[in-house]
Formats: C-alpha cells, sequence, structure tokens
C-alpha cells in the first residue's frame, strides 16, 4: 500500500522538521504531549511512518460490500512516531499538499502509545498502515496483506475485540451492517 519511495520521503520530512515542531511545545505542557520534560526532546527520534487510509464515497454507496472491490482510500496524510528511550510518545502527521509533502501536527499520545504497544506485540509486521473510520471516530491497523488489527478507539466504537483479528472484508461488513446504519438513524433523526 505505501507508495515506493514514499516511507523514505516521509522519514525525511520527518527528521528534517521534529526538533523545530518539538520546540513549539509550549513550556510546561511537555507532559500533555507525552514527554516528561524538554530533555526528552534531545533524545527524540523517528520511527516507521504509518500511512492513513479511510473509507472511499463507494463503500457507502454500495448497497452490499463486495470482496473483489477496494473501498479504501488514501487520506494523503502520514503519522510518524516520536520515539524516546524505545517507548512510542507522540505523532507527528504530515499532509500532502500540492504535491509537497509537510507537518502540520504533533500530539496523539494515546494514538502514539497504542501504536508503540501494538509494534512490540507484532513484530514481525514491518509496513503497517492505519485505516481510520472517521464515522466512528476509530482507528485499525491495516496490513499489506489486508489483515485487521482493530485499536482501542475502535473496539470500543465497533464493539469488537480488540485482540482478535480479522480480515478488511469482515470488518467492513460490520461497519456496513452495524454502524452506518445507526449514524444514519441519529442524523435522521436530528432532522
Amino acid at each position: 500500500m505505501i507508495g515506493f519511495g514514499q516511507g523514505s520521503i516521509i522519514s525525511k520530512v520527518a527528521n528534517e522538521g521534529l526538533k523545530d515542531y518539538l520546540e513549539k511545545i509550549p513550556l510546561g505542557q511537555e507532559e500533555m504531549f507525552g514527554f516528561n520534560n524538554r530533555h526528552d526532546f534531545s533524545k527524540a527520534e523517528i520511527g516507521i511512518p504509518y500511512e492513513v487510509f479511510t473509507l472511499n464515497a463507494d463503500f457507502f454507496n454500495d448497497e452490499n460490500i463486495r470482496r473483489d472491490k477496494n473501498y479504501i482510500i488514501s487520506t494523503g496524510n502520514w503519522r510518524v512516531p516520536i520515539i524516546v528511550d524505545n517507548e512510542y510518545r507522540a505523532l507527528l502527521t504530515i499532509s500532502n499538499f500540492n504535491k509537497t509533502y509537510g507537518i502540520v501536527k504533533i500530539g496523539a499520545k494515546g494514538l502514539a502509545e497504542e501504536l508503540g504497544l501494538f509494534k512490540q506485540n507484532y513484530t514481525s509486521i514491518n509496513t503497517p498502515n492505519i485505516l481510520r473510520v472517521f464515522q466512528l471516530k476509530g482507528d485499525f491497523i491495516l496490513t499489506s496483506n489486508r489483515t485487521i488489527y482493530p485499536l482501542t478507539s475502535a473496539s470500543n466504537g465497533l464493539l469488537v475485540d480488540g485482540k482478535k483479528v480479522y480480515s478488511l472484508y469482515a470488518i467492513l461488513v460490520l461497519i456496513k451492517n452495524k454502524v452506518i446504519p445507526n449514524i444514519n438513524g441519529i442524523i435522521n433523526e436530528g432532522k
């Protein structure tokens, strides 16, 4: 799923902008961003970038999910872990604007910690991606063989077992059949 050479471009952008973005953290708010103190900044390094995908329009327009159809699309965003003392502390968000990548945000310490735990528990998965389902406010790890690992936000929103592994197809069917009708019902009630 990662385009050829994109991961190294993202890593380069993250490395070049890391120190500047760390310095943007207001004095005294280091813990809110996952750091113990400003000394942590000098030990910070970046991890492997995660490309962020989401559901495309066909997912919402098709009445039924088909196994042979692709329902995911890149958001153009990447999340890059900031690692201090082998712990994922925060994430840089890198976005593509007019074919140029740049850092747009630092934060998401909870998601960073969860990605760090995932990396520890699944050491053989080298190129994970994030599938962000905005309607659920939930994230999944998406692997190159289309396997899904629900993260806490997705487990809470979908009521799936966060310790289980799912096929992409199974998760898409679950979202389509259980979650989207509920969201549409809530929206229609508000009209």
